[in-house]
This record gives C-alpha cells, sequence and structure tokens, in this order.
C-alpha cells in the first residue's frame, strides 16, 4: 500500500469516527422535554443572568424556558424590590411570573400592597399567605408576624405554625435581617398592625422568660433556638422587634 492510499485510508477512518461522535445539539435533541424544562428551571432558580445566556444557546432551550414551570422558580434576585420606573419588558416578565405562581413575585407584590393602604389590603395578605404556603420562608415570616400582631387567637395560632416551621429549620435570623433591608423601603405599620398586642405568655410575673443571658435578651443566632424555656416569651420579644421595624 502506496503513502498516499495509506493516508488517505487514515484520514477516511478519522472522519467516521468524528461523524459517529455525538454533538452537544444533537445530545440537548435527544432528551425528554420535561427534563430540558427542569434542567432550565435550576438554571433559573440560581441566577436570571444564566438563564438568558442558556437561552442564547439554541432553540431548545429558548423553547424550554417558556413553560411555566421555569417561569415558577426563576430568580428575581437581580430586579429590585421596588420597580420605580418599570418598562414594558420588566411589567410584561413580573407578570408572567406572578401567573405562574413565582414565589417571590407574590411575596413582592403582597407587601407591595398589604403596606402601602392606609388599612392594609386583603389582597396583599392573600398574596403572602400563597407565598408562605408555598414555602417561601420570607414571606412566612412575614406573614406568620402580621398574624401574630393580630389580637384574633386563631389568627394568631396560624401565625406561631409558620414561625414554629422556620424555627426548627433555622431560618429566622436570616428572615429577620431580610425583614430589616425589606423596612429600608419605608413600608411602615398601616394601622392595621396593633402596636402592643396582647402578649403570648401570660404569666409574666412568674415566667422565666427565653434565653435570658446576663440580664438582657440574646436573639444573636439560631442556635439559641434550642433552648427551651417559654417559648411564648420567645415570641413575645420577636413581635417586638417586628413592630419596631415595620
Amino acid at each position: 500500500m502506496t503513502a498516499s492510499r495509506l493516508m488517505k485510508k487514515t484520514n477516511d477512518k478519522r472522519r467516521r469516527t468524528f461523524n459517529n461522535r455525538s454533538s452537544p445539539t444533537a445530545t440537548i435533541k435527544s432528551l425528554p422535554k420535561d427534563m430540558l424544562v427542569e434542567v432550565v428551571a435550576r438554571v433559573a432558580s440560581h441566577s436570571i443572568t444564566d438563564l438568558h445566556n442558556m437561552k442564547m444557546c439554541c432553540a431548545d432551550f429558548l423553547d424550554a424556558a417558556d413553560d411555566n414551570h421555569v417561569w415558577r422558580h426563576v430568580s428575581l434576585d437581580k430586579l429590585p424590590l421596588i420597580q420605580w420606573f418599570p418598562n414594558d419588558k420588566a411589567l410584561s416578565f413580573l407578570k408572567r411570573c406572578r401567573e405562574s405562581g413565582n414565589t417571590e413575585s407574590l411575596y413582592r407584590e403582597g407587601l407591595q400592597e398589604y403596606f402601602s393602604y392606609p388599612k392594609g389590603n386583603i389582597r396583599g395578605l392573600e398574596s403572602l399567605k400563597m407565598a408562605a404556603e408555598k414555602g417561601h420562608t420570607d414571606a412566612k415570616y412575614m406573614y406568620g408576624m402580621i398574624l401574630l400582631c393580630s389580637e384574633d387567637n386563631e389568627l394568631r395560632t396560624q401565625g406561631l405554625e409558620h414561625m414554629r416551621f422556620l424555627r426548627k429549620s433555622k431560618c429566622i435570623i436570616r428572615c429577620r435581617k431580610n425583614v430589616v433591608q425589606t423596612a429600608k423601603f419605608r413600608w411602615k405599620n398601616n394601622g392595621t398592625l396593633a402596636c402592643k398586642p396582647t402578649p403570648l405568655c401570660h404569666d409574666k410575673n412568674t415566667c422565666k422568660g427565653w434565653s435570658v443571658k446576663k440580664g438582657q435578651w440574646l436573639l444573636l443566632n439560631d442556635d439559641d433556638d434550642d433552648i427551651e424555656l417559654c417559648e411564648y416569651c420567645r415570641w413575645d420579644h420577636e413581635i417586638e422587634f417586628f413592630l419596631s421595624v415595620i
């Protein structure tokens, strides 16, 4: 066999090997639609920027990104809490998020509606409730604390359920810090919340309180919630903090 024929045979073999390899596009097209949607949704839940870049990669990702499941999980971290000067594109984006049941969108909408009216807004409270029940932790904290600030025992019981969930999940401190950030937007007590609700603990004169160290309240980290003293005093102190920033 001559050198030229040997070279031609080698090149042909290389071409066949290359052609038999699956291209990235072919691999993506071979995936089921629901799997593609789940992949895109996970990217969207971490970064809206990464979602945008992913949509630019190929038509399959672009198509999958239009699924409601993706919109339900897309992160809004890059968007300001309040759209002071929203354009049509931003409004359309947020509307699609709301319609798809995006919990962060429901939470933001609930905050705006509840704290933007003189006597509160039922629809705003409903949005907070929906976001809380879907697992949004900041919404659970805000909704739970609003209920604890009422004078209705049934509502306070519901509020305790949300707060106990957060306490068990070790995320009270993070939610509290986020509320402080939220308060910077001047969403203040609109008259709906009682300024001094009836204490949950009915034995203030004899109760030893919750986590009293060195003569003062200590609410620095979630590890403090492992201390089993008076739970009601613990939430009374949380209410006091909540009303001081809202």
